[in-house]
């Protein structure tokens, strides 16, 4: 079965399988100078990286999962969201809280009961890890991939904590949870969502009001360039991706209001000229994770 939301043309990235290496190999040092804002370079239309190599063709996409357990990709040649399949990962009643996406196109989705699956995204069909909650005291949290290095080939799966311990990886061999520390400034101790792009960066989704958009240092947790998204409220449900050059959010303000009255609005944060434009309003499913692969480009498509 197919569900088709009239939405914005954009593609993504997700790739084949590439080795991982250990987050401790990680630079320590603090967020790159580059900012999120326009003018400040190092994020939008630098051209400074190659397009990525070894990525499947088929898994170029966007994906979203939502709290009534849809597992959505976007086409962009039709400007449609595409229903792939519904999660039937947890049969206890628990919900998709969060996804990340790998470069070998699968799916790394936590529940509500703090349990993790890896999801194929071509169908939606589920596999139980080993995954041990309450490692470092992280039970509930956003998850996003970066690059080890910009314009690598490996990459780190990284955790943020839900309720404000900050910043962790989990190695996704042996699935142990490392912490970092938290974050600094004004946004210490706040919850966020986690996307990564393909060099080398990290950037977090904070739930305040209104919401605000940083780069994040994989080394120390530092934050940099938080930049505040006038008009953008998470309410109960938000979730984010990178794409192109753009932050594409997820969020539900509204509270839950029947899924065929209401769902997530889908906003995109442009920050080449600063601009915020909610692109759809209530889209009818209610979007709790947003995946993106590092192979996605970091640059608008010329």
């Amino acid at each position: 079965m197919k569900v088709r939301l009239l939405f914005l043309a954009v593609l993504v990235g997700a790739c084949s399988s590439t080795p991982q290496v250990d987050p401790g190999d990680l630079d320590g040092g603090a967020a790159s100078e580059g900012g999120l804002l326009p003018g400040e370079g190092g994020l939008v239309g630098d051209g400074g990286v190659p397009p990525a190599t070894g990525c499947d063709e088929s898994t170029r996409l966007v994906h979203v999962v939502t709290e009534e357990r849809g597992f959505y990709r976007f086409k962009p040649d039709t400007a449609t969201l595409e229903l792939v399949g519904f999660l039937t990962c947890e049969k206890s009643g628990a919900m998709p809280t969060s996804m990340a996406i790998d470069r070998a196109g699968t799916a790394w989705v936590l529940y509500s009961d703090e349990t993790l699956w890896k999801v194929d995204i071509h169908d939606a069909s589920c596999k139980p890890t080993n995954y041990v909650t309450g490692q470092g005291n992280f039970v509930k949290f956003g998850m996003g991939f970066s690059t080890n290095s910009n314009g690598g080939s490996t990459e780190a799966l990284f955790l943020s904590d839900h309720f404000g311990k900050g910043l962790a990886s989990l190695d996704p061999r042996t699935l142990v949870v490392k912490p970092v520390g938290p974050y600094t400034g004004d946004l210490r101790g706040t919850t966020s969502e986690l996307t990564g792009t393909g060099d080398g960066k990290l950037y977090g989704f904070f739930v305040t009001s209104p919401a605000k958009i940083a780069e994040i240092s994989k080394g120390t947790a530092e934050i940099q360039n938080a930049k505040e998204l006038t008009g953008v409220y998470p309410g109960n449900a938000w979730a984010f991706a990178f794409w192109g050059g753009d932050f594409f959010l997820f969020t539900n303000a509204s509270g839950p209001i029947p899924r065929t009255e209401g769902g997530s609005d889908i906003t995109r944060y442009r920050p080449q000229d600063g601009s915020i434009v909610k692109l759809k309003e209530k889209i009818g499913v209610k979007v709790v994770g947003a995946g993106v692969s590092t192979c996605a480009p970091v640059a608008a498509p010329k």
